[in-house]
This record gives structure tokens, C-alpha cells and sequence, in this order.
């Protein structure tokens, strides 16, 4: 969900769904907390000391990450069944494929959206352009 903007953490209350609450308000999320990076408003970082909690080199924020390089993937076959959740958890009347396009349709910026992403990391490490390591 990380992959996701604020429009599709608050219309699905996506916070309440996956158990992840604000730090500002200590109530479930209805922004994606994982992505704002820590730079204050002119995008400038309290440190440039790679060691240093406010630097660049701390923040591990998805803005943060994709300005060193990292780039996100997103799997489609994944947010279907987080929509079909979704549209249960909210009672909507929708149809959860609908939910999805509307998942699709507010990605974060850069974010790519792949069919399968079991398939893209096994292209991705054929390439040599992928390492996996599990938490």
C-alpha cells in the first residue's frame, strides 16, 4: 500500500484495513505515511552527514528512496485481492475491479504497475538488475 497516494488511503481507509496508524494523529492513517520524505518545504535536508538522522541517507521514505534511484513495483494480481478487502472492509457497492483501476489510477509518482510482479523480479534477475532479500 506503500505504493499508493493519500486519495486511495483515505477513500478506503486503508489505515484501518492494514493496521497502520498515523504518528501525527495516532489514529489509523488516511494519508500514505510511507511516502513524504523528511526535507522541509524547499526540499532541503537538516544534514548532509550521510550519518546524520536528518540527511538524505536516513531517509528511507519512498519519495527519498526513489530520488537515490530506487524504484518501486507495484503487482496488479496484489491490489486486486487488496481491493476485494477494501470493498468488503467498506461495504462498497462497487465492484472490487473498480477499485483496482482507481488503486492503478492514483500510484504514487514513479511507481510501475506490473501484471505480476512473481514475473517482473524473474525477468528483473535474469537481466542482472534485481536482488531480493526477504524481511
Amino acid at each position: 500500500m506503500a505504493n499508493y497516494s493519500d486519495y486511495v488511503w483515505q477513500k478506503y481507509h486503508v489505515g484501518e484495513w492494514a493496521k497502520v496508524n498515523d504518528p501525527k494523529t495516532g489514529q489509523p492513517a488516511l494519508r500514505n505515511i510511507f511516502y513524504p520524505n523528511m526535507a522541509d518545504a524547499s526540499s532541503h535536508y537538516a544534514s548532509e552527514d550521510p550519518s546524520n538522522e536528518g540527511s538524505l541517507y536516513q531517509d528511507f521514505s519512498v519519495q527519498a528512496l526513489q530520488s537515490r534511484g530506487v524504484r518501486f513495483v507495484s503487482c496488479h494480481t496484489s491490489t486486486e485481492e487488496s481491493a476485494r478487502a477494501l470493498t468488503k472492509q467498506n461495504n462498497l457497492s462497487v465492484q472490487p475491479e473498480e477499485v483496482a483501476k482507481d488503486m492503478v489510477d492514483h500510484a504514487v509518482p514513479g511507481v510501475i504497475v506490473v501484471p505480476s510482479l512473481a514475473a517482473a523480479v524473474a525477468v528483473l534477475q535474469c537481466e542482472g538488475h534485481y536482488s531480493y532479500m526477504a524481511a
